[in-house]
């Protein structure tokens, strides 16, 4: 971006001054009390604007897991005769051109830094392979679930899901083949859900569901729309679910568990292991 002749601003600190701690407790303020990710990174870019008057700003961030990405002040779109003046360098740029360097250094390593915490958390919490909840979360889930049937009486059914004959295919494809399986499994199984659903990966070719407000009934309507997606996406595979509702067979998380993987073994004909 290019500085732009005219008045500075009376709100305006100039270039040259030192840099004040300002930005550095706003933005350590911002990281303790607000979710981190994109939504800090705009945030900083407005408390940045308002400071100096700008019109425009761009932070640009690089990171291993999405490559360099630009966010544009407003979260307005960053076009490419912007994207060709600023090019691809991590920093921050800004009309006019009147931020000091060490504050724009600032900005940027708290983006960066953001980013990053907020990539971290995700990769704790989510499957790697899927992208959807691991295993830890998901039991974190079905455990304030059960707690809140407890105590409300409000209804969720959990599901378990198995994968069919899953062996076979890494045994006869190999683990890359097994992996684009699981991978499109899960991929079907986001789009599946509804809002306020919990879906996750809690084994090797096992995955698990968390229906809200759901009475039992519901999934029913839930392996429709995954057998549609699946298909849809040709992917033939199919699968085996066992179901325990709450507060109706139990409100203990590990006996929901027990009962769904009991009617699960069940429909496949296998005694409970």
């Amino acid at each position: 971006m290019t500085s732009t002749s005219g008045a500075t601003p009376e709100s305006v600190v100039p270039i040259g001054e030192h840099y004040e701690p300002w930005l550095f407790q706003t933005m350590l303020n911002e990281l303790s009390e607000s979710e981190l990710g994109i939504g800090f990174v705009y945030t900083v870019l407005e408390q940045l604007a308002a400071r100096y008057g700008l019109k425009d700003a761009v932070v640009v961030l690089a990171h291993d897991s999405f490559g360099t990405q630009a966010f544009r002040l407003g979260g307005k779109t960053v076009t490419a005769e912007i994207s060709e003046i600023i090019g691809t360098e991590p920093g921050v740029y800004c009309d006019p051109d009147v931020v000091p360097e060490v504050e724009c250094d600032a900005v940027r390593t708290a983006c960066q830094l953001s980013l990053s915490l907020h990539l971290a958390r995700f990769s704790a919490t989510h499957d790697a392979l899927t992208n959807i909840q691991n295993r830890r979360s998901f039991d974190s889930a079905l455990q304030i679930a059960s707690a809140r049937s407890a105590r409300y009486g409000w209804a969720f059914t959990l599901i378990i899901i198995d994968l069919n004959r899953f062996k076979e295919v890494n045994d006869r494809l190999g683990h890359d083949a097994g992996d684009d399986l699981l991978r499109q499994f899960g991929f079907a199984l986001r789009r599946a859900v509804r809002s306020g659903d919990t879906a996750a990966r809690v084994g090797g070719d096992e995955f698990a569901v968390i229906l809200s407000n759901a009475e039992g009934h519901e999934s029913s309507g839930f392996t429709e729309r995954l057998r549609a997606y699946l298909s849809a996406a040709g992917n033939s595979v199919e699968f085996t679910i066992g179901t325990a509702t709450s507060p109706r067979d139990s409100t203990d998380p590990t006996e929901l568990k027990r009962i769904a993987d009991t009617r699960l073994y069940e429909k496949k004909g296998i005694k409970h292991r």
